[in-house]
């Protein structure tokens, strides 16, 4: 999955450098507008190329001494882990902000990056539930409780990235519950990004509609 996000994560810097340069290039002096240029073009041009040079050799890395049968520490993959959830946050915020100059950006390039943001979303979030509650403890549903999977059957790693796509299909119904406190603020912040995702889809296409007409 950590290689799935290291690729979702490229093809969606691509598309914030292709909307960011675009609001750069038609910005008329505003101040917010140019706050949210500059933030996605230091992420693009700057931050990005290093995180994702330092991330593959990470990954080849990984892939080497997993294929030579040796087990790396955890520490190794949540590290990469820990980047794609912070790396989930700020594009978010990127996104909030491009929204409000949506009129300076190319018509599609915006709702395609909200489109290709979304599997990259719940993969993230997949995992974020998934190396809570599964991982190193002695047994699943101490953190958060997942109500669509076969408690009989037992939980797997599976079952979290189920839980994250089928809330976000559900048109933001939980198939996830916090348990602890820990499990409810981040269910809490995960439900707001969803309710979010769907109110800046309906934004860009409300927007596009608009210059139509």
């Amino acid at each position: 999955m950590l290689a799935l996000l290291y690729l979702l994560q490229t093809v969606n810097a691509e598309m914030l450098r292709r909307a960011a340069g675009s609001l750069d290039r038609q910005l008329t002096g505003t101040a917010s507008g140019r706050i949210v240029a500059d933030w996605a073009l230091i992420q693009a041009d700057h931050i990005h190329p290093v995180a994702m040079l330092v991330c593959g050799v990470w990954l080849a890395a990984l892939a080497l001494a997993l294929g030579r049968g040796r087990r790396p520490p955890r520490w190794t993959f949540d590290g990469l882990g820990v980047w794609f959830s912070l790396r989930l946050l700020a594009e978010y915020l990127t996104i909030n902000g491009l929204i409000f100059e949506g009129s300076k950006v190319e018509p599609g390039v915006l709702l395609g990056q909200i489109v290709l943001y979304l599997p990259y979303f719940v993969i993230t979030w997949g995992w974020i539930f998934h190396r809570l509650d599964l991982v190193n403890q002695d047994q699943p549903g101490r953190i958060v409780m997942l109500s669509d999977a076969d408690q009989a059957r037992g939980i797997s790693a599976f079952d979290y990235y189920h839980a994250s796509i089928s809330t976000l299909l559900n048109k933001g119904k939980p198939t996830i519950a916090g348990v602890s406190r820990t499990g409810r603020l981040l269910v809490l912040l995960y439900l707001a990004m969803v309710l979010g995702l769907y109110a800046l889809t309906f934004a860009r296409i409300l927007q596009l509609t608009r210059s139509l007409i």
